[in-house]
Order: structure tokens, then sequence, then C-alpha cells
């Protein structure tokens, strides 16, 4: 009887280390063919579908696609949980990278950024990738920085909890606001069209500061409240029965509040992929795979789709194939680094008064009327364009701010960021099933901060942060 035993025993020795053998092979695998897809076969089928042009610049772009492409493959075959990373290469992929291949192939411009001078498409190039550069250097010193850090506070995010009153405060306020922001709007236009929102918001609230303040705390602190008591349930499992009344209500004005019909498709995405981080989406490393695989996907294919209700109820497709979406509106961000350096050619550098606008974009033009307009706006007027709400790609804002040196250095900056705050999240991830409230969110508004301008999106930023700090208290140390 022992024989038949030893050869179960046998059995179920070599299935596990089988299963154990195809388990290690897999993460190597998924990132060759990640790269294989995102390097040669992606820009080799853009290229396949599209004119040759006259100018060879378009091979200077395959740099970019070959740089975030090998990146984002090792982050994928890696498994670490590199959120604010995965961002960061996805936009840089996608509008840098594939929306500039196709527009130069197809010597198409975005229809809102006409008259691009060509001439200048090769320094605006070096721009983008002095500014990848410089980001990857950031990586670099990231690594440092967290070996003098990850032992002290600042490293450890397990001490953060959610202080019971303050979260019921927030909730409270959100509450009160965002009834204020739906009254002015009606709940019939926020079932309507994003351009029937805007129309009535510039209307009932104007234009202003102010107006811009009222909107991101009604949306953004809505966000963080329901984030934060979902928080606050999972570390107190016995905690009061309110704390679930209030998680429904949230959810419910929520859903109303950043519908997919009438929000800003950025908006829309980074309130439903934070409440998807919030209940489980990065738990296991397989789930961030999966992913960071369908992220580069949906920015060239549903993205453009989502804009499908902008004007009105009934869906309105701007472009019937991924070519064509790529040189649309949606991907004028190379388009604008190209204005950049004509703005800088004609004007200079603004000498750091764009990004002063945009750490004071609380102080209304009536107290300050020369502040700085919205760098998109600015380009746009530099242009004489018809369309003024424009994006200005991060690239744009730094050049424009203080040219090579502001360029490289905030650039650098943002990969020490990127490098800290995924380690953290890691951490966090490692702990719970969702990392901090925080952690939850701005990796994916990063793209709107990535896209611009940040006048625009400075608002929802401090909301987030301030509401976010608010409710959360650092455990002392026992002992």
């Amino acid at each position: 009887m022992s024989v038949p035993v030893n050869r179960r025993n046998a059995d179920t020795a070599f299935t596990e280390f089988d299963a154990h053998r195809r388990a290690s092979l897999m993460p190597p695998l998924v990132a060759v063919w990640t790269a294989v897809i995102m390097v040669v076969v992606v820009p080799y089928t853009v290229v396949s579908f599209t004119p040759s042009p006259p100018s060879r610049l378009w091979v200077m772009v395959l740099a970019v696609t070959t740089v975030a492409g090998l990146r984002y493959a090792w982050i994928v075959g890696e498994g670490f949980r590199r959120l604010v990373e995965m961002s960061f290469w996805v936009f840089t992929y996608v509008f840098m990278g594939l929306a500039p291949l196709a527009q130069l192939r197809m010597r198409a411009i975005p229809p809102t950024t006409p008259r691009v001078d060509p001439t200048l498409n090769a320094r605006a190039l070096i721009i983008v990738l002095v500014g990848i550069a410089a980001f990857l250097v950031g990586l670099v010193i990231s690594a440092y920085v967290w070996r003098r850090i990850r032992d002290t506070r600042w490293g450890n995010p397990a001490g953060v909890r959610i202080d019971p009153v303050r979260v019921l405060i927030l909730a409270a306020c959100a509450l009160v606001a965002n009834a204020y922001y739906i009254k002015k709007l009606g709940v019939g236009t926020l079932l309507s069209s994003r351009s029937a929102v805007v129309e009535q918001a510039g209307a009932s609230l104007g234009q202003s500061t102010v107006a811009s303040i009222i909107g991101a705390v009604a949306m953004m602190s809505l966000l963080v409240a329901f984030i934060a008591t979902v928080k606050y349930r999972d570390q107190n499992p016995a905690a009061d029965r309110l704390y679930l009344l209030v998680i429904v209500v949230l959810g419910a004005v929520l859903l109303l509040t950043f519908n997919p019909i009438s929000s800003a498709r950025y908006l829309f995405g980074t309130a439903a992929l934070a409440v998807a981080a919030l209940f489980g989406l990065f738990a296991t490393r397989a789930r961030f795979r999966v992913v960071a695989l369908l992220a580069v996907a949906a920015l060239v294919l549903v993205f453009p789709l989502a804009d499908a209700f902008r004007y009105s109820t009934s869906a309105q497709f701007k472009t019937s194939s991924p070519l064509e979406s790529l040189t649309s509106p949606d991907y004028d961000a190379f388009a604008q680094v190209n204005n950049t350096v004509n703005f800088v050619n004609n004007h200079g550098v603004t000498d750091g008064k764009q990004a002063l606008g945009v750490v004071l974009f609380w102080i209304p033009r009536t107290i300050w009327p020369g502040k700085a307009t919205d760098t998109g706006i600015l380009l746009a007027e530099s242009r004489n364009y018809t369309v003024k709400n424009l994006s200005a790609p991060l690239w744009s804002e730094l050049f424009i701010n203080g040219g090579w040196i502001a360029l490289i250095l905030g650039m650098t900056a943002l990969g020490v960021v990127a490098g800290v705050q995924d380690r953290r999240i890691e951490i966090s991830l490692r702990q719970a099933r969702a990392p901090t409230i925080l952690a939850c969110i701005l990796p994916f508004y990063l793209i709107i901060l990535l896209r611009g301008s940040l006048l625009q999106a400075m608002s929802y930023f401090l909301v987030i942060v301030g509401c976010a700090l608010f409710v959360s208290r650092r455990e002392r140390a026992h002992g």
C-alpha cells in the first residue's frame, strides 16, 4: 500500500512544481509579448496603413513609442503595482507617441489646432524626448530617496487611519455642496449632455474662479468622502450602521454627478478607476497586469467614443476608425507642444508667470487682473485659433515657463515623486485591498495633469488633497 501513496505524493509534488514553474514563467512571457505588441506590432500597423510622407521625421517618434513601450512592458512583467508610472507611460505612449506618429504619417493636423508649423516638429519631438529622459532620471533618483525615507513616517502609509468624526463632517459638507451644485444645474441637465452642463454652469455659476472652485468642491469632495467612508468601514468592520447609510447615499449622488453621459471623460475616468481601486481592482498583481494591458487599448479605442454624448442625448461619433481618431482634437497634445515652441520663439519664456497663475489660481481676476490665463488658451490666442479650450501638456507647461531648465527639473521631479509614491502604494496594497485615499485617486488624475492645462486642473487637485488630508490622521507608535 505504500507504493501508491508515494506515487500520489510524487504526482502531487510534480503538479505543484509544474504549476510553480508556469507561474514563474508567466510574467516574463507577458512582458515580452507586451513589448512586442507596443514596440513593434502597433507602430508597424500605423505605418503600414498610412501613406509615406516626404519627411522622415516620423522615424523620431518611434523613439517615444519604443522607450514608453519597453518601460511599460517591464512594469507589466514585474508586477510591481506602479500606478503612477502606469498613467505616465500610457499617456506618453498614446498622446506623445502613437498620435504624432499617425499625424506625421498622414500629414493630418487636429482640426482645433490648424496651421501648425511643420518646421518646428523636430524641436517639439526633442522636447518630448528630453522630458521622457528627465523622468527616467527621476525614477533612478527616487530609489535613493526611498532608501532615505522608507523607515520614516513619510515612507510607511500603514499608520494612516480615517478619523470617524471628520469623515462624517466631510460627507455632510460634500452632500451640501453637491446639492447646491445640482440645484444650480438641474437634475435634467446632468442627465442630458456634457455641452448642456457646461452651458448651464456658465449661466448659473459664471466663468469666474469662484465658479471653478464650486464645481471642484462639489465633485471631488464627494468622491473623497465616499472613498474615505468605505475605507473607514474596512478598517472598522464593527462601525455603526450610520456609516453604511452614508456610503449608500454618497454612492447614489456620486453616480448622478459623475455619470458617463454628461461628465467630462477625464473626470469620469478618474472617478471610475478610483472607485474600482477602492474595491480591489489592484489588490493582486494579476489584476494590475490586466488593467495595464487594457489601459492602452482603452485610450486609443474607447476614449474617442466616450465623447459620443457631448452635444446630445443620442450618440454622435466623431471618427470611424482608430487611425482617424488619432488625428482628432482629442489628441492635440503634440500639436500644442509645437505651438509652445512657436510661442517661445516669438515671445520668449514667461519666466514662471504661467506657473504663478497655477499656484495662485484661487485669487479672482477682479483682485488680480494680470493673472496668467490658462496655458492652452494662451497658445490658442497666440495662433488666433477659433477654439480656445485646448490642452497644454506638461511638457508645454514646463517649457513655456522656463525653457529647457524648467523642463528637465520639472520632469525629473515628477519621476522622483512617481517612484516614491509607487513604492508607498505597493506597501499599502500588501496590507489591504486598496491603497490610501490619495493613491486611489491621484494616479488616475495624473492623466488630467499631464494633458493640461494645469490652471484648469489645479482646483480639483487641491480639493482632492485637502479633503483627503482632512479626514486622515496618523496613529502614534506605541511603546
